[in-house]
């Protein structure tokens, strides 16, 4: 089988442990990068099928979403309009803190 080469850089330290670990498992370090460079893009493919599955149901929701008006043209009880814009407003903050504590590396 035709085989391609690939250079990397990376730091001696990084490099000496590929080393041990490949050694350890009784690979040379292309086989163990191989195996482990395969097993990552495995990894990141059912990654990216799971969320393109959700990206779609979301993308549904937010076009059934585009097409109803806010706030709705029958008479609504004022209190209820208030309650339903407080809830969506909590939902924004809660989503929005979250953005926040992924960047900074907190859980929320």
């Amino acid at each position: 089988m035709a085989k391609t080469r690939i250079s990397i850089s990376l730091k001696p330290e990084d490099a000496e442990l590929i080393r041990k670990v490949a050694a350890e498992h009784g690979l040379d370090v292309s086989a163990f990068l191989v195996r482990a460079a395969h097993a990552e893009a495995e990894r990141l493919a059912e990654v990216a099928a799971a969320f393109a599955r959700i990206d779609a149901r979301i993308a549904a929701v937010e076009a059934e979403a585009e097409a109803l008006e806010w706030p709705p043209q029958e008479d609504l009880d004022p209190a209820e309009v208030a309650r339903v814009e407080a809830e969506i407003a909590a939902a924004e903050a809660r989503s929005e803190s979250r953005r926040r504590a992924r960047r900074s590396g907190a859980t929320a």
